[in-house]
């Protein structure tokens, strides 16, 4: 009988059961055993986890059960992320009756009460919901995780005097410093905003841009710029049509911007004093004079323009910026640009570079096949093409620059602006960052701001230090985290809004949500003993003590009132399991959590205590799709659970990819994993039914390809290569079992002792992959205790030669597959030929190597044979790796082992002779490893 899902369910909550009443997840001092302490980014509560969280999740669970399975002592906990804005933007946005984050909230199980309650009872209530929501679903999971060491950023009391004790230590050490610093800001919440604080625009930075000044009378017209060298091709000044833009005092000067420019330059320390409001329509079709060339060039409208970036002026180009192109392009064929008189207009081409002929935005446009301004992801692919290549390889044509290297030519025309006085700078950010509160973000300059200090030398080198000691999983990563290193730079580590630690020396301001979460891993060491102690009596000398074996436990104890022997506790776990051996996460986090982590890590601890390993992974698609809420492919765990359980769920995505590569959520290939664990059942169930004692070639094939399959399946999970896993395991493996049943005919003609002894190695190698269905199988067996306490046999060593007289009887099999195909009909009997003995003899001293002259060999043959000798003769010779032979008694005896499902595969009566023995001129083709086959009609 074929398990539903149902039962499924019912067997995965059994075994959580039983899991969960021995505590058998609850990892202790145990000097007797190795230790391994895994970790996993803790989860932001603002919602429930879904198919994008299982992939990265189950990757870390599924290391932890192997690793037991290994004889580790594994210490997984799991803590949560509440600190930051994206708990109160949430609620902001609930409050506002925003229907997609409502919406999102009830996808993953919140009622309308529950919605209700978010907005009364606050953020504290939500994050202490997600927070319940995601331990109930990771129990469900079957996750292998330490429950008594959880906690929950921001809101847990012990955790903020921990992350006062970080920052105290880092700031002793220079690490962290006050200063003057361009930050991504949020003007609502009037804080900086971080990665993790974002709802769009994670990694995106401050850059500083060029303002070349375009005289306009008495005012001045700035653009914003990365290319201040193609000044010398501006054909005309874009603003956005009807709109009011604001006459603005600058310093000394009169600058015509947009009304957010002028925001954002108040942000960025400059005196601005707004003197009147102007509309757009004013401006167009004015002159502007150029501060290089001195032309006067046009004031005209274009929809592209973006009020937010920039000054909201813009400089045409159009001869090297798509944008400008097709916008004069657009302007030519419409009304508006006829008054105007643009059709005069001809784009000016200034960089020459191999690559375009012609104009090169013209040129790039067509590749991209873009018409209108409309068509901005092409446009932005476009124009990242061409800036790329004209930076790099591209030389000016334009006097005085002419045959310069555009590199060289922007530092001299920067040079040049300045000394006309026509230059000047404003911070944007690198791409578009929205706020969780949903604001708009902009670059300010903050004085007096706390920063880590990433870009100190010293610091860069102790991490590059690490990471030279460290492993990387895939290896490729390697090079990323080191490039992150290098470009590094300080980095704000506080804003003054959301929920967080309190600087401790500077009240307000709130440790930044990347930025406390770095070294909480040696939190989880100690926390579930920690949390026993008033967190009024924690203090830095305790943590001194536990994470640095600084001060006496004993004055400290009788400081603070504690128990000396709780203190050296603590401090016996941190030095037991420290340092975390693998951290496992999603590739999105290299550049920022991830580096983050080494760099905390190499200020505070010595090399003894700093990470050994990091394992990455790629996102997770859902039927080849990305994820998002517009496409409805969000697909909540809980559904999943409750739909088809944990453990086809599991080996479902964590089967689906490896390396760097993203994952697939297909739900089509649960089918497949299912056919598969009933295969299983099926023949565990029915084991009483094996009869047979004798011990055939083909028990012992099955004996040294579990040995063969285990060793590389080991090697697989080492390497966190878990396709490669399943592929071993539950493909290559279980066809080796059904062709064991097709060579044996039923069960009652299998050995039972050498399947039981089989699966009592199978069994546990899958255990990591299907943890609860591998416990149920391992019951069935009569295995003691749980399956992951199984001692896995030595796999060092396994003998070839009954793996390879199985896959030669597959190969004749095949063969006769093929002839059948070809010849349409069933034959009288067909003649199996091994080949002659010269042929073997020839065989084997090439494989060990010896050198055998052509002319000598044929010395042994006569002369009509000779030909025919030397044909053979070439071809093996020629072959380029000599495979393993069997000898030919060993290709006749399994052969004659499987003369019954010869027989059954032809249908007829199989003759098994050799190529000495047979008068047929087919036997001629015979060699080692391929008998010829002859069908009699």
């Amino acid at each position: 009988m074929s398990l539903t899902f149902a039962q499924i369910k019912k067997i995965e909550e059994k075994w959580q059961k039983r899991w969960e009443k021995k505590r058998v997840f609850e990892a202790n001092v145990d000097k007797k055993r190795k230790k391994f302490f895994i970790t996993f980014p803790y989860p932001y509560v603002n919602g429930a986890p879904h198919v994008g969280h299982t992939y990265s999740f189950f990757r870390a669970d599924t290391y932890a059960r192997f690793k037991r399975l290994m004889g580790f002592n594994v210490l997984f906990p799991q803590g949560f992320h509440a600190t930051g804005e994206p708990i109160l933007g949430a609620i902001e946005r609930i409050k506002g009756g925003d229907v997609s984050q409502i919406e999102t909230f009830k996808l993953f199980g919140a009622t309308d009460k529950d919605v209700k309650d978010f907005i009364e009872k606050g953020p504290e209530f939500v994050a202490r919901y997600w927070m319940n929501k995601w331990i109930e679903v990771l129990r469900k999971s079957g996750m292998s995780i330490d429950w008594r060491r959880t906690f929950i950023t921001a809101i847990t009391p012990h955790y903020n005097k921990f992350i006062e004790w970080q920052y105290n230590t880092l700031r002793k050490k220079g690490f962290v410093v006050q200063g003057t610093h361009p930050v991504v800001w949020c003007p609502h919440c009037q804080s900086p905003t971080g990665d993790h604080d974002r709802l769009k625009g994670e990694g995106e930075s401050p850059t500083k841009f060029f303002v070349v000044k375009f005289k306009f009378g008495e005012k001045i017209l700035p653009c914003a710029t990365l290319r201040p060298e193609t000044v010398f091709g501006v054909t005309n000044i874009w603003v956005k049509p009807n709109e009011n833009y604001v006459v603005v005092k600058v310093d000394k000067e009169k600058w015509i911007v947009s009304k957010r420019t002028a925001e954002k330059l108040k942000d960025q320390l400059r005196n601005v004093e707004e003197i009147e409001i102007i509309n757009s329509d004013f401006l167009i079709g004015k002159l502007v004079e150029n501060p290089i060339t001195k032309e006067k060039v046009p004031i005209l409208p274009a929809s592209f323009v973006d009020l937010d970036f920039g000054t909201g002026i813009v400089m045409s180009v159009p001869a090297h910026a798509p944008y400008d192109y097709v916008a004069l392009e657009d302007l030519k064929k419409s009304e508006i640009g006829r008054k105007l008189g643009v059709e005069n207009i001809v784009a000016k081409k200034i960089i020459e570079l191999e690559d375009y002929r012609g104009i090169p935005a013209e040129e790039v446009c067509k590749v991209y096949l873009i018409e209108n301004q409309s068509q901005v992801e092409k446009l932005e692919l476009a124009t990242q093409e061409l800036y790329k290549k004209e930076f790099h390889k591209g030389k000016m044509i334009v006097s005085p620059f002419e045959g310069i290297p555009v590199k060289e030519a922007k530092e001299r025309v920067v040079e040049l602006l300045k000394s006309l006085d026509s230059l000047d700078y404003i911070w944007e950010t690198t791409g578009l960052v929205i706020c969780r509160c949903g604001t708009r973000c902009h670059v300010k300059i903050l004085e007096n701001q706390w920063f880590l200090k990433y870009s100190d030398e010293e610091w860069k080198r102790a991490v590059k230090r690490c990471i030279e000691r460290m492993r990387f999983y895939p290896e490729e990563i390697t090079q990323q985290f080191i490039n992150t290193v290098d470009w590094l730079e300080n980095k704000a580590c506080a804003r003054k809004t959301g929920l967080g630690t309190r600087l401790p020396w500077d009240k307000e301001w709130i440790v930044e949500t990347l930025s406390d979460s770095t070294i909480y891993m040696s939190f989880y060491t100690i926390y579930h003993h920690l949390k026993d102690i008033p967190v009024e009596k924690v203090s830095d000398e305790l943590f001194d003590f536990i994470f640095l074996g600084r001060g006496s436990p004993k004055e400290i104890a009788k400081k603070y009132g504690i128990r000396e022997s709780l203190l050296r506790k603590m401090r016996e776990e941190f030095e037991y399991f420290y340092p975390v051996d693998l951290r496992t996460s999603g590739k999105d986090l290299v550049q920022n959590h991830l580096t983050f982590y080494l760099f905390h890590h190499t200020a505070i601890w010595d090399e003894k205590y700093w990470p050994r390993a990091i394992a990455v992974n790629g996102f997770v698609n859902v039927g080849g799709e990305k994820m998002s809420k517009s496409k409805g492919n969000v697909i909540p765990l809980s559904r999943l659970l409750e739909e088809i359980g944990s453990d086809l769920t599991r080996i479902n995505i964590i089967s689906s990819a490896e390396g760097l590569s993203d994952a697939d959520w297909r739900g089509e290939n649960i089918k497949v994993f299912l056919e598969r664990i009933n295969f299983i059942f099926e023949i565990i169930n029915s084991l009483k039914k094996a009869k047979c004692r004798k011990v055939r070639n083909v028990e012992r094939f099955l004996v040294e390809k579990i040995n063969k399959i285990g060793k590389e399946a080991l090697d697989a999970y080492e390497n966190l290569k878990f396709r490669t896993a399943t592929q071993l395991l539950f493909f290559e493996f279980l066809n080796d079992l059904e062709w064991y049943f097709r060579r044996v005919g039923n069960m009652s003609n299998a050995n039972g002792r050498v399947l039981r002894k089989v699966l009592k190695i199978f069994i546990p190698l899958i255990s990591p992959l299907i943890p609860h269905l591998a416990e149920e199988l391992w019951e069935k067996l009569g295995g003691k205790k749980f399956v992951f306490q199984a001692k896995l046999p030595d796999f060092e060593r396994f003998e070839e030669k009954p793996i390879l007289m199985e896959k030669f009887l597959q190969s004749v099999i095949e063969d006769i597959r093929e002839i059948k195909k070809l010849v349409g009909e069933k034959p009288k009997e067909v003649d199996i030929i091994v080949a002659a003995d010269w042929k073997f003899s020839l065989a084997e001293k090439l494989l060990r190597g010896e050198k055998v002259e052509l002319k000598d060999f044929l010395k042994n043959f006569e002369d009509r044979d000779k030909e025919y000798v030397a044909k053979f003769y070439k071809k093996i010779v020629s072959q380029r790796e000599m495979p393993i032979f069997l000898s030919k008694d060993e290709e006749i005896k399994i052969l004659e082992e499987g003369r019954e499902l010869l027989e059954k595969e032809v249908g007829s009566r199989v003759i098994i002779t050799s190529e000495e023995k047979s008068g047929l001129e087919k036997a001629k083709q015979a060699e080692p490893l391929k008998p010829a086959i002859y069908f009699s009609f």
